[in-house]
């Protein structure tokens, strides 16, 4: 006979071995995985920025000159970009210029049948309609002569619900005798389901019968303009300003992880009973815009020829934190009045300050400068001290409560969640700049007729 040999298995050095190697495993490929998921949002936000660049263009093509920064389209009197210079214009941000042309029409056309019926205001509208064609009426239920009964509970023979349960011998087997319950039956005529009964001159009931008969409401009719309203229109209409476009949303952004006030959702202003539709992408408003520094936000647009230093040299778009210092960049509106629920000056903010009475702007690293301007002042702007640079990575927390020492949101700038600031060119070339940029070289890419050469490969 031949003996049986035991069954090997691991020791404990053996599978600490094993789940050593299984860490290590873990951790090299954690980092790989890591990119991968970084290139991929990386590439969609590019992709994003692109469309947006080729959008801009697409209405340059087809009106000759760029979409508003905020304002109406088409101008008012003058070039004015004002609500009040053209209140059959489109009021908005340079996005709700260019929705058509990023698969958006049908909601540029919602906003633009406001407009024509009730003006661009951004206050409560109270408008009387049309005149009444036919009234409306409303739903009716006609229940002559039917009642509406509850079920009423069947009783049973034979059967007493609190026991004991009566019960006969019905065989005997090993000496024992067994006993089974009879099966009730229940009384006759009793028990009815819930529902419709009408009833008989004998005092009893005949039914359930069909249920009566509803006649569905009918609207009321009006002549042109239409029904009246009482509430926001066009862009600040709640359902409209609360359309989130995917196209605008950039996977790296934190803010609205750690930000009560926004959600992953793609909505800003989030605590308010009508939220805003979110952006992460910011037009540059010296690209957009063509005039005296003195008008800010009201400056008209501008046109491909008024960028001299050429296209590949300019910033056209950028990132940016959809949450920032406590303001909301909200896709559908760039610079807030007051009106439609907001009133923050300004929100998006790359290339212009937001709202300054009388400040001192200080650029970390540099000097200092008064800034007064209510409509927002050129940022950057011939004064050195009035630049901010671009961000990567910084905590999405306002000044107020940064950590001592640490980069957090600045409205004023651009920033990014990447280890890159993705920006279109106005040549729709899109690419990213790094940390370690020198301050006057972003300086002259966001100033698009300074007549000062960008340098070499930057």
């Amino acid at each position: 006979m031949f003996a049986r040999g035991r069954r090997g298995g691991f020791t404990l050095v053996e599978l600490l071995v094993v789940i050593a190697i299984v860490a290590l495993l873990i951790g090299l490929l954690l980092p790989a995985v890591q990119k991968v998921r970084e290139s991929a949002a990386r590439a969609r936000c590019q992709n994003n920025i692109k469309q947006l660049a080729l959008a801009v263009h697409g209405f340059h093509d087809a009106t000759g000159m760029f979409p508003t920064y905020n304002g109406v389209f088409p101008l008012g009197k003058g070039m004015s970009t004002t609500q009040s210079s053209s209140a059959n214009s489109v009021y908005g941000s340079w996005v709700v210029h260019v929705l058509p042309y990023i698969e958006q029409g049908g909601l540029y056309d919602r906003v633009v049948a406001d407009v024509l019926k009730y003006g661009n205001t951004g206050g409560t509208v109270t408008a009387p309609g049309g005149p009444l064609l036919s009234a409306g009426s409303p739903a009716v239920l006609d229940t002559a002569g039917l009642t509406f009964r509850n079920a009423v509970p069947a009783t049973y023979n034979n059967w007493n619900a609190t026991g004991p349960h009566p019960s006969t011998p019905s065989s005997t087997g090993n000496g024992y005798v067994i006993y089974s319950a009879p099966t009730p039956t229940p009384d006759p005529g009793t028990g009815t389901p819930a529902g419709w009964y009408k009833p008989n001159p004998d005092g009893s009931w005949s039914g359930p019968v069909s249920p009566p008969v509803i006649t569905p409401a009918v609207p009321a009719t009006y002549g042109d303009p239409g029904p009246p309203v009482n509430g926001y229109v066009a862009i600040f209409n709640p359902d409209v300003r609360a359309t989130v476009l995917p196209l605008l949303l950039c996977p790296a952004d934190p803010s609205p992880t750690t930000e009560p006030q926004a959600n992953r959702t793609g909505l800003v202003y989030t605590g308010s009973s009508a939220p805003w539709s979110a952006t992460n992408y910011l037009a540059n408003y010296n690209a957009l815009t063509f005039g005296p520094a003195t008008l800010g936000y009201q400056a008209p647009p501008a046109a491909v020829r008024n960028i001299s230093d050429g296209m590949s040299n300019t910033v056209l778009l950028s990132e940016g934190y959809a949450w920032c210092e406590n303001r909301g960049r909200t896709a559908f509106v760039a610079w807030h009045e007051g009106n439609g629920g907001a009133t923050y000056g300004g929100v998006h903010n790359l290339g212009l300050t937001y709202a300054l009475s009388s400040n001192t702007l200080s650029v970390v690293g540099g000097g200092s400068a008064d800034v007064r301007n209510p409509k927002g002042f050129p940022n950057p702007a011939a004064d050195p001290n009035v630049n901010f640079l671009f961000q990567i990575k910084p905590l999405a927390r306002p000044s107020s409560t940064c950590p001592a020492g640490q980069d957090c949101c600045n409205v004023m700038t651009a920033q990014s969640g990447h280890q890159g600031l993705s920006v279109a060119q106005a040549d729709g070339s899109v690419r990213a700049v790094n940390r370690g940029m020198d301050p006057d070289t972003w300086r002259r890419l966001m100033l698009p007729r300074d007549g000062e050469p960008i340098t070499a490969g930057w």
